[in-house]
């Protein structure tokens, strides 16, 4: 069980569910599908990092790959999140789209190794830089769409 998550459409975003005075529990995968796409995952050392600014601009090598804090709390290394982000000012192209199915497939992957749950990860153009993720996990769907450059 997870802590359950709800996400607002209006304000585009996630936030933790109370129940009473303490959290709530999701026993689905759907709080852990959205955390492990939604947050953003340490980019690779061979990842192109999509701001194009300056090195003497630029944020720290650390903060500049992002990554979820948790992370280092890991005993065996194992990263939190999507790397979808390194997508934010790519083309839309057929090797952006299939970037994103891998990065959306890395991001879940957990859920089949560590749950042994079938994870199934479609993702298409919807419109001109709009892509359409679905991913399914057991009984459990989730549809998202994201901006990428035009």
């Amino acid at each position: 069980m997870d802590i359950a998550l709800q996400y607002d459409p209006v304000m585009r975003r996630c936030d933790v569910v109370f129940n009473g005075r303490d959290f709530a529990l999701d026993a689905t995968p759907a709080s852990a599908m959205l955390f492990s796409l939604l947050a953003d995952r340490r980019a690779e050392p061979d990842d192109v990092l999509p701001d194009t600014v300056p090195d003497y601009l630029a944020p720290s090598t650390f903060i500049a790959r992002r990554g979820w804090c948790g992370d280092w709390l890991d005993a065996l290394g194992r990263l939190v999140g999507s790397r979808f982000w390194l997508l934010r000012r790519a083309k839309a192209s057929e090797a952006t789209r299939r970037a994103a199915e891998s990065y959306v497939a890395q991001g879940l992957g957990w859920l089949e190794t560590d749950r042994n749950l079938a994870v199934q990860v479609t993702v298409r153009w919807v419109k001109p830089g709009i892509l359409g993720i679905l991913a399914r996990c057991g009984q459990t769907k989730l549809s998202l769409t994201r901006a990428l450059a035009a």
